[in-house]
């Protein structure tokens, strides 16, 4: 008998269903989302309504913040290879490892042949040139006497003029090699010279070794008192780095000391395979932390006044712009074109196309597409 009552029951449900299939359907129609072109209404008793949080887009004073990786590098012109500028044998090292020098300080002494031939043709053009000078001004005064003839003057002139262009030449050689003509003296070994004042960061000297002059670099000085840290900044978020209010640089080496660092050049050309512009920071380097070479963490800071910020959840992706759904009327929607910067990790800054005090879809805008 509890079978039969069972199945009976079933079949009544069953009959009760069957017999109002209209009055179903339309309850489960009336629940649907309702779209026309960029309108999307929600009705009364639809499960979407449940699933959506609205907000205001209220302005206020906002802090941006944007973090991203880097790598350090030496400024330009900070760091030196010191290479032979001529083939021979070093005789003599002046500097260490770690050593402190300044601009013009001795670093090794090289006995090469080609530069007793370089040192002989400048001795010789200095020579000349004094000749010619002399003659030329001994012409001069015999010109202006009534003595001596306007040819001769000319061609004492004219060998003056080329004496001295000799010996510029010559003295731009030696100066290229960073060696001071008045000190140069036949028969004496180079001495090579730091270009600038640092430390030595490389230093591969071995004296009596023999050097072609295509050698590679035996020792490096940098300054590394101030180093740059090149950011990666993606090409949405370029923008956010035009009126940076701070920069903290932090490396892995030491995570519990962040480095202030300035935006000190944003880079013009965009790397089209990630889509990203280097932005050079500059950073004071006192205690040597940051070594060139070392990977970073950059963040900026930016501080706008009056920003719109609205949660990253509240933005769609069309084909060609990012979008919203701004509330019309209640349970009404209208799908909004938006442009946005990063803020953070949660949250976006609209540029345009939003007002102050409209209402968005902050949660769930995915269920209205």
């Amino acid at each position: 008998m509890q079978k039969i009552f069972i199945i009976v029951g079933v079949a009544a449900m069953a009959l009760l269903s069957c017999s109002h299939p209209e009055k179903s359907g339309q309850a489960v129609k009336e629940s649907r989302i309702q779209t026309e072109g960029n309108i999307v209404v929600v009705p009364e008793g639809s499960p979407v309504s449940q699933k959506i949080r609205l907000q205001s887009v209220i302005p206020a004073n906002y802090h941006a913040h944007y973090t991203t990786t880097g790598t350090v590098r030496v400024i330009t012109g900070s760091m030196a290879e010191i290479s032979t500028p001529f083939e021979g044998r070093i005789t003599k090292s002046f500097v260490r490892l770690g050593q402190k020098v300044l601009a013009g300080t001795p670093v090794f002494e090289i006995y090469s042949p080609d530069y007793f031939e370089t040192v002989k043709s400048f001795v010789q053009a200095k020579q000349e040139k004094q000749l010619a000078t002399a003659n030329y001004d001994r012409q001069k005064d015999l010109r202006e006497h009534g003595v001596g003839s306007k040819k001769e003057l000319e061609e004492a002139e004219a060998a003056w003029q080329i004496a001295g262009r000799e010996y510029e030449k010559s003295e731009a050689s030696l100066l290229i090699f960073n060696v001071k003509p008045e000190e140069i003296s036949l028969g004496k070994p180079l001495i090579v010279r730091s270009p600038i004042a640092g430390e030595i960061v490389k230093n591969n000297i071995t004296v009596g070794q023999y050097l072609k002059n295509d050698a590679e670099p035996q020792t490096a000085v940098a300054n590394l008192g101030r180093v740059w840290v090149v950011a990666q900044v993606k090409e949405k978020n370029i923008s956010l780095i035009n009126s940076i209010d701070s920069v903290h640089v932090i490396t892995d080496a030491h995570p519990d000391k962040p480095i202030s660092g300035i935006v000190s050049y944003v880079g013009s050309l965009l790397d089209e395979q990630t889509r990203s512009v280097e932005v050079y920071v500059e950073c004071r380097n006192d205690n040597k932390t940051l070594k060139p070479g070392m990977f970073a963490n950059v963040s900026f800071t930016r501080q706008i006044h009056d920003a719109m910020v609205i949660p990253a959840s509240a933005i769609l992706q069309g084909e060609v712009h990012a979008y919203v759904f701004v509330q019309t009327e209640k349970n009404k929607f209208v799908k909004r074109d938006v442009s946005v910067t990063t803020g953070n990790e949660k949250e976006l800054i609209v540029n345009s196309g939003l007002s102050a005090n409209e209402t968005i879809v902050a949660e769930g805008a995915v269920y209205l597409r």
